[in-house]
């Protein structure tokens, strides 16, 4: 009896009698997964070249379970029973300890299957799975681009990566994925993707993954339900998110319903196909208002923003503004002003920095979103060497290869980020309201962000760069306090400062220098 770790993903492997003309459309093998408990898990077999049939799965529970396979009579598979035995898991990967994701009681975060709290922190790697280079690397600490990229990424505690297939046909990619129309290409399967995929789901970070851009639903809804069936049954165990496809709607008005729509075939297909039923949303495109055309569906189980690289103002009145409308699923900031960006404002283009990227990541969170996607130029597009010329270089004109790009100051500031957010009990914190009609921080701009919990005895403040003004909190509760002031920019925090209130309102400081800053206050047991 095969035995397989809890959440972790073990391969089944099944040899069909018969040859079929297309093994991946004539013949559809299914397993049936029931637990100890009762659960029932369902996985479609993937074939993996010649008669061969693989079922990856990954048991949510202790203990033994039973599968039967459902297939057509002549592949002599229909009816083969067998078991397995889940045994706990006994690495330190959170991901396996604490089990998938899964949207919060209170539908504002993200937690693990056990409620554990699961901060979103991404980084951007559109086309990991054939552009990246798995044996070379020229950055002088790294033996290979792919793999030094995630361990750098794992060691300063990422926990997302954002990818996308990059299937399209107008990228070239389509000729990856198939061998002809219908058919995978297994090698291509077998030699690049298998190794990718569990490399990351290995370093237990969640893969967010994207099947193609926009366009290439064009003509293709067909090809996309098939590409998307045989990339769950083959990587649907592992700790997977899917983001349907990458700027969705595209940016043809007069063409986006007809995006939405066909793309909204492709997500309900996903969520029919996955046995798992592991998050799905949409990338979003870049708009104002915020995009918003599947808020109200379903199968959507959290926003994935796009704010933009300086085509339009990144400001807090559109992410409250969003959320006061739609602040009935968790929202992340998925794309904004990628480290070394060459923004594209329209009084001219500047280089995209650490202190701008940082401002963005503290403002979602301050402003009731739970977690950030970074991404860095040269990474997400792919520069191998300096003066490479492609049809993005539009936002790489200041000429920054990926090797440059890792070692990014943003790239370890968002560790930092991410570990202060965790430390404060990010699920404990709200946007400050004064009064119950009011809506985020009442100060106005050049003032703190402000967080709260609900009995009012934590707040955290946020100080861009921008804060130049002071104002009053109000509903404090009378006591001693501590205050600690956090640097977003060393991740660092200076000693505590006690002070005592005597009524419930209080005049907040000013920051230490005209950089961006954090301030925890905290009242006193």
């Amino acid at each position: 009896m095969k035995t397989i770790e809890r959440y972790r993903a073990g391969i089944l492997t099944f040899e069909s009698e018969k040859s079929y003309e297309n093994p991946f459309l004539d013949c559809v093998v299914t397993a049936v997964f029931t637990g100890p408990a009762g659960e029932r898990i369902v996985r479609e077999a993937y074939w993996d070249g010649g008669s061969i049939y693989r079922v990856s799965f990954a048991p949510t529970a202790v203990g033994v379970w039973k599968y039967a396979l459902d297939a057509p009579e002549d592949s002599g598979l229909n009816g083969v029973c067998g078991q397995i035995t889940c045994v706990p898991y006994i690495g330190e990967l959170a991901i396996y300890r604490h089990g998938f994701l899964k949207v919060s009681a209170d539908k504002r975060y993200f937690t693990y299957a056990d409620n554990t709290p699961f901060f979103w922190l991404g980084d951007t790697h559109w086309e990991f799975c054939y552009r990246e280079r798995w044996d070379e690397s020229n950055h002088p600490g790294m033996e290979s681009m792919f793999r030094g990229m995630i361990d750098r990424r794992r060691q300063q505690g990422y926990t997302v990566y954002q990818t996308n297939l990059r299937s399209d046909a107008v990228m070239g990619g389509d000729a990856y994925y198939w061998k002809r129309p219908g058919l995978p290409n297994v090698e291509f399967y077998q030699n690049e993707l298998d190794r990718r995929m569990h490399y990351l789901a290995d370093a237990g970070i969640v893969n967010a993954l994207g099947l193609a851009w926009f366009m290439s639903i064009e003509d293709n809804v067909q090809t996309y339900q098939n590409l998307a069936r045989y990339i769950i049954a083959r990587y649907g165990a592992l700790p997977m998110v899917w983001t349907l496809a990458g700027e969705v709607g595209g940016y043809d008005k007069a063409r986006q319903p007809f995006y939405v729509d066909e793309w909204r075939k492709i997500a309900l297909y996903m969520r029919e196909h996955d046995g798992y039923h592991h998050l799905m949303t949409a990338h979003y495109t870049n708009e104002r208002p915020f995009a918003s055309y599947y808020q109200d569906e379903e199968w959507l189980d959290f926003t994935l923003n796009q704010a933009g690289h300086g085509d339009f103002v990144v400001s807090v009145d559109d992410y409250r503004a969003f959320l006061k409308e739609h602040g009935d699923k968790p929202f992340v900031e998925g794309e904004a002003l990628y480290e070394f960006c060459s923004t594209l404002e329209e009084n001219g283009t500047r280089l995209c920095t650490d202190a701008m990227l940082r401002r963005v990541a503290y403002l979602t969170i301050q402003a009731g979103g739970c977690g950030y996607t970074y991404g860095a130029q040269g990474i997400w597009d792919v520069v191998w060497e300096k003066g490479q010329e492609n049809a993005m270089s539009l936002f790489n004109q200041f000429d920054v290869t990926w090797a440059e790009a890792i070692d990014g100051p943003g790239g370890a500031q968002m560790g930092y980020f991410k570990t202060f957010y965790e430390q404060q009990r990010f699920w404990e914190l709200y946007p400050y309201e004064e009064g119950a009609d009011a809506v985020g921080n009442p100060f106005g701009k050049k003032l703190p962000l402000v967080t709260a919990t609900k009995n009012r005895r934590r707040f955290v403040l946020y100080y861009p760069a921008s804060t130049r003004k002071s104002g009053e909190l109000h509903g404090f509760c009378p006591g001693a306090y501590e205050m600690r002031w956090f640097h977003p920019e060393s991740g660092e925090y200076t000693a505590a400062t006690a002070f005592t209130l005597e009524g419930g309102t209080w005049t907040i400081p000013k920051k230490p220098d005209k950089g961006d800053w954090c301030l925890v206050v905290e009242k006193e047991d």
